[in-house]
């Protein structure tokens, strides 16, 4: 059975960790971020790793010290909320230190995206926990990313649909159909790189869900190829396709385009599908809840979360 967090509330204690790169890399560092927390009526505490500054080169420790910095998180019954710094790169180092057996036993909303999706995948394979897929403390808290902050977790009812702002992405259909079933996924290049490995992601009637920065058409085109060969794609029930922001054909490069990719390699399955929800390393963060169950109709370019992501 799914372990769900309790509902945050006024007062309660949030920790930050930093799994991944440090807080150096952040402009101002990750200031603005506890100031707005404390605004929303939150206390914030600093891990251990947060406190450094690029302590281990581009990690915020070693692995050892990042994954006792987020088992102390977990094993403190002061701490409410375990939110990471940022990401940058280093998180699936440290999976095999995690103490999943603590985390199971005091679960706790975990919230964080990109290089952080190895321990969403990782939580939900080890821990069977819900987590949220979401800002971190290091993040620009616009009003849109605010309001879907406060909405997933602090509500014990499910989110219902789930919308773009208005200055947002237009979601696009790669293919027409309905299908539900629960939430996985975050980052492209995290989730391919966990095949292979003990913590290997689950797409088996799921809806799995997909962002990526930075990497070129032809770099998606090999981690979707990845996931396609390994039958990834194949076993979900539907797929979203999130934004894919700052990809760039190289100067010297024919290329196909990002939507050119998307019809191709997530098209030629055949499942419903998605392009264009507004989450991951855009201007708006939404908060998704990873573990419960989700509703897609991609004809209509729709959404929805019909389970509770938290308890009471």
């Amino acid at each position: 059975m799914v372990r769900k967090p309790k509902a945050l509330r006024k007062g309660d204690r949030i920790r930050a960790v930093a799994p991944a790169s440090s807080e150096l890399d952040l402009p101002g560092g990750i200031n603005k971020g506890i100031a707005k927390l404390t605004e929303l009526g939150f206390e914030v505490s600093l891990g251990d790793c947060v406190k450094k500054v690029r302590a281990f080169g581009y990690l915020s420790g070693t692995d050892l010290e990042r994954a006792a910095e987020l088992n102390e998180a977990f094993r403190d019954d002061e701490v409410d909320a375990v939110f990471c710094v940022t990401g940058g790169y280093g998180t699936p180092r440290m999976l095999p230190y995690v103490n999943y057996e603590i985390i199971k036993s005091k679960p706790k909303i975990f919230l964080g995206y990109s290089d952080i999706t190895a321990l969403h995948i990782a939580l939900h394979q080890k821990s069977d926990m819900v987590t949220f897929y979401g800002p971190m403390v290091g993040s620009e808290f616009t009003e849109y990313t605010q309001q879907w902050l406060i909405r997933a977790l602090t509500r014990v009812e499910p989110l219902g649909e789930i919308t773009n702002p208005s200055d947002g992405p237009i979601i696009k259909t790669i293919t027409e159909g309905e299908a539900s079933g629960n939430l996985v996924g975050g980052n492209l290049s995290l989730i391919a790189a966990t095949i292979g490995t003990p913590y290997e992601v689950d797409t088996k009637d799921k809806i799995l869900f997909i962002e990526e920065v930075d990497d070129p058409p032809y770099l998606i085109d090999r981690n979707l190829t990845h996931l396609w060969l390994a039958g990834k794609l194949q076993e979900a029930a539907g797929i979203i396709v999130g934004e894919i922001v700052r990809s760039k054909p190289r100067d010297y490069d024919a290329s196909l385009s990002i939507w050119d990719v998307l019809r191709d390699r997530i098209g030629s399955v055949g499942k419903p599908a998605i392009y264009g929800l507004c989450c991951g390393h855009g201007t708006h963060h939404l908060t998704l809840p990873l573990g419960v169950r989700a509703r897609l109709d991609a004809t209509q370019g729709r959404l929805w979360i019909e389970e509770p992501a938290t308890g009471g």
